[in-house]
């Protein structure tokens, strides 16, 4: 059969509708986070996000990941998910609820609020996890996904920490929130807010004399050369959110909705049990390298601590924000 020009010209539009479709449906969004690439269980948590999401999208959705802050501080991406320079963000919670003017988060910042890490899934995962966060998407981003940055301990230039009376006259950072800064203080040094990726040299320059991480984070990133007394007060655990952006999200088919948020739950979890592993793991190779003390006095750390939970309410200054806390500590505590 020959085909008439005008046939021909007709088929050659659909095939290029039909491509222009397909187009359309594949993408390529940024991820960013502030913490080395490798192993480092941010980036690791960040990977493994972005491979289910591909492979459940059959390759439509691919997702780059930039790492150490190659897209800059967390409170820089967070923003940029408002106007579009980043598509996704691992950011600290409190940052993130800072930026979203939502601040029930900071109550995550409550030191000695979770016993172990089955109780931290139970309530991230629960209604309380949910409530934490449910009103950013007005902020123009939403939380898919709580990841962590593990059980802190305090790391610093000077001297090991045993009680809150060895914390005085120090200097350690806090994350650029006033719920971070005033978890600091609840445990006695002077609080320092500095972005994460100015520690490293702010160390270096006496600008803080330390501040508080994982195990993981203090040994792959080698924080250990310049702050080599570290001391194991397991006094929070350090609370992130996968974030997306809110047009973005909105952007995508009720399908793929379903597929991202189910990757940053799949994600998170994964990511929380690499500190799991790393914790123990870490704790060895680090008495190798630093001068570890396991011999705190958490007992009085925790007394002291609960004269601040007060503050932390104060703070959120939201309807309901004592009953919250209340549920949160409780829950936590089981």
């Amino acid at each position: 059969m020959i085909l008439t020009l005008k046939r021909i010209a007709a088929l050659t539009a659909l095939m290029i509708a039909l491509s222009g479709s397909a187009s359309a449906q594949t993408m390529t969004l940024k991820l960013g986070h502030v913490l080395p690439g490798g192993d480092h269980p941010y980036q690791q948590g960040a990977l493994k996000f972005a491979d289910i999401v591909q492979s459940r999208t059959d390759g439509r959705i691919k997702i780059d990941v930039f790492p150490a802050g190659q897209l800059g501080g967390e409170r820089d991406m967070v923003e940029g998910l408002k106007i579009g320079t980043v598509d996704f963000v691992i950011a600290a919670s409190p940052v993130a609820g800072a930026v979203a003017n939502d601040r029930k988060v900071f109550l995550l910042d409550i030191p000695y609020i979770f016993k172990d890490y089955e109780a931290l899934t139970r309530v991230l995962e629960g209604d309380i996890g949910g409530e934490m966060t449910k009103n950013w998407p007005k902020a123009g981003f939403r939380s898919i996904g709580y990841f962590i940055a593990g059980f802190h301990q305090l790391a610093n230039s000077k001297r090991p920490i045993v009680k809150p009376e060895d914390m005085k006259g120090l200097k350690i950072r806090a994350i650029q929130s006033k719920s971070s800064i005033l978890m600091i203080e609840s445990l006695g040094p002077t609080a320092v807010p500095m972005a994460f990726p100015e520690v490293y040299t702010g160390i270096q320059q006496g600008i803080v004399d330390g501040f508080a991480n994982s195990l993981t984070t203090l040994y792959t990133a080698k924080y250990y050369e310049v702050a080599p007394y570290i001391s194991i007060t397991n006094h929070l655990v350090g609370m992130l959110n996968l974030v997306i952006s809110e047009s973005v999200y909105q952007g995508l088919s009720p399908s793929d909705r379903k597929i991202v948020e189910e990757a940053g739950l799949e994600a998170a979890r994964f990511q929380r049990s690499l500190y799991k592993e790393g914790d123990q793991k870490f704790l060895v190779l680090l008495k190798e390298k630093a001068k570890v003390n396991t011999d705190v006095d958490v007992a009085a750390f925790q007394r002291q601590v609960e004269t601040y939970i007060p503050k932390f309410v104060e703070l959120v200054n939201e309807p309901g924000t004592k009953e919250l806390a209340d549920r949160l500590i409780q829950e936590g505590h089981k």
